[in-house]
């Protein structure tokens, strides 16, 4: 009874415990929960934003700056001038943000609907590693996806040597009643737009009365707007300057990009390392593991634990053994004892008085 009470005393024992349809509250990572709903979309539990470059919310690529540099174009400008490039560039940079912004509103709709799948709760530690891995993943995607179009449209047009609206690469021209297309050789370039498999790097022109700080043109408007950069508009007294020089038919009230504000490109960074980024400023992502925990809709969490048998049990034990040995010994004991006494008996078969012996 002692070597039993102390074994039942020191002995550690498994117990599981059972958790019905436990709220968040309640829930912690010791916790199994299998989940009833084992597929949930991304946009229950993920919500991704995103800030684009403060070029693409500014006057710049609004409808009155484009109607504003329309009003400086005249029927004698060529399109290497000033107001007819810079038309043609700005409603690129323009488009270029419209159609980031969707491509990336798209894509986010797309990605919302991906169902994420998962037999029982995970730890929140766990979830937010392997969410933040598909954000990671669908950002890159997405980026890459966008460039790829980008650079085969590029490539399609240099390669095939096609005409440029503006006439910035061929001239179009009137002789004799019949239309001609001649090569347009910038005297500021090192190289002929006839050579559609060079990359022409735009330079400014010298005949420019103003030159637009990192500001280029070229034979393809995109190609001198991914080589540009923005100086000039984070400057009032470049843009006054310009406005200036434009003379334009329309007024409009022009105020510079802030440089002040946080960014991660500088004020010298070209348009292509915008594009490559999709001009994105700021990713905000946020993972709710509490919407993720809800949507599994666990019914019931089951947990293990270990520890030494309380004092009722030890001595519930000790009285349930000590009356299944009593039980056992009035059951066993006088059968036994019966059997015994018979066996006794049979080996004394005279049960009477022995003679002594006479000597």
């Amino acid at each position: 009874m002692t070597i039993l009470l102390l074994y039942t005393s020191l002995i550690r024992v498994t117990e599981t415990v059972n958790i019905d349809a436990p709220s968040f509250a309640q829930y912690t990572s010791a916790l199994r929960c299998p989940c009833s709903k084992i597929s949930i979309d991304y946009g229950k539990f993920l919500r991704i934003e995103y800030n684009l470059h403060q070029i693409c919310s500014s006057t710049f690529v609004d409808r009155n700056w484009i109607d504003y540099l329309k009003g400086s174009i005249t029927t004698t400008l060529s399109g290497d001038d000033i107001p007819l490039s810079s038309l043609s560039t700005f409603q690129a940079l323009g488009t270029f943000c419209e159609l980031i912004n969707r491509t990336i509103s798209d894509s986010l709709t797309q990605f919302y609907s991906n169902q994420y799948v998962s037999a029982s709760v995970i730890s929140q530690k766990l979830f937010e590693s392997e969410t933040k891995s598909l954000i990671d993943q669908f950002r890159l995607s997405m980026t890459n996806s966008f460039l790829l179009s980008l650079a085969m449209i590029r490539g399609t047009t240099q390669a095939n040597v096609l005409f440029s609206r503006r006439q910035t690469n061929y001239k179009l021209f009137l002789i004799d009643d019949r239309y001609n297309i001649d090569i347009n050789v910038f005297a500021y370039m090192q190289g002929s737009c006839a050579s559609p498999s060079k990359v022409i790097q735009p330079q400014l022109h010298p005949r420019f009365l103003f030159d637009v700080p990192g500001f280029y043109t070229g034979c393809y408007v995109i190609e001198s707007l991914l080589q540009s950069t923005l100086e000039c508009f984070y400057s009032q007294q470049c843009i006054d300057k310009l406005q200036r020089y434009l003379n334009s038919s329309s007024s409009i009230n022009v105020r510079a990009l802030d440089e002040s504000l946080p960014s991660v490109y500088s004020v010298n960074s070209t348009i292509q390392k915008l594009v490559d980024n999709l001009m994105i400023e700021l990713w905000n992502v946020s993972t709710i593991y509490e919407r993720y925990y809800t949507e599994c809709q666990p019914t019931q969490c089951t947990y293990t634990l270990q520890r030494r048998n309380d004092v009722i049990y030890i001595f519930t034990t000790l009285f349930g053994i000590a009356g299944g040995i009593t039980t056992i010994l009035q059951i066993i004991l006088p059968p036994l004892v019966k059997f015994l006494r018979r066996k006794k008996e049979q080996r004394q078969p005279n049960s009477g008085k022995i003679k002594p012996k006479e000597f």
